[in-house]
């Protein structure tokens, strides 16, 4: 078994060592070892590693530190529920946001195509009703 110090695991991770501190508050991720030789220094095995990397991959689903316990909890099984839940999340998400971009580039088109404003109000005016009402 090795083992690796906060800054190791930091460079590992990409965690902050204030966020290492505040996982371990929360009761997320635990240090292996607090003490190494009367230092006081915090010590992660692999497995401490891999629970970091896996708080990380949540982390950037947008999974709240509060449901992170949860999915970790499970063991070696991630909690399905939470994680589909996130996932339609995320693709209603990318639907809205795909949706301002298609209105985004109409609008750009629409101030391309024509220096006349009421031509302009006009096509303004269609595009409202077929993508707000």
């Amino acid at each position: 078994m090795s083992l690796n110090t906060i800054r190791e695991v930091t460079e590992i991770t990409g965690i902050t060592v204030n966020a290492l501190r505040y996982y371990d508050s929360k009761g997320l991720l635990h240090p292996t070892v607090r003490n190494s030789g009367g230092r006081k220094e915090w010590l992660y095995d692999d497995g401490a590693v891999r629970r970091a990397k896996r708080i990380v991959l949540l982390r950037r689903i947008g999974i709240p530190v509060e449901s992170i316990a949860m999915v970790l909890d499970k063991a070696d099984r991630m909690d399905e529920k939470i994680l589909r839940s996130r996932l339609e999340e995320l693709r209603e998400e990318r639907k809205e946001i795909d949706e301002q971009i298609s209105v985004a580039n109409m609008l750009l088109l629409i101030d391309d195509l024509s220096a006349d404003a009421e031509v302009k109000g006009d096509l303004l005016d269609k595009m409202f009703d077929k993508t707000c009402r």
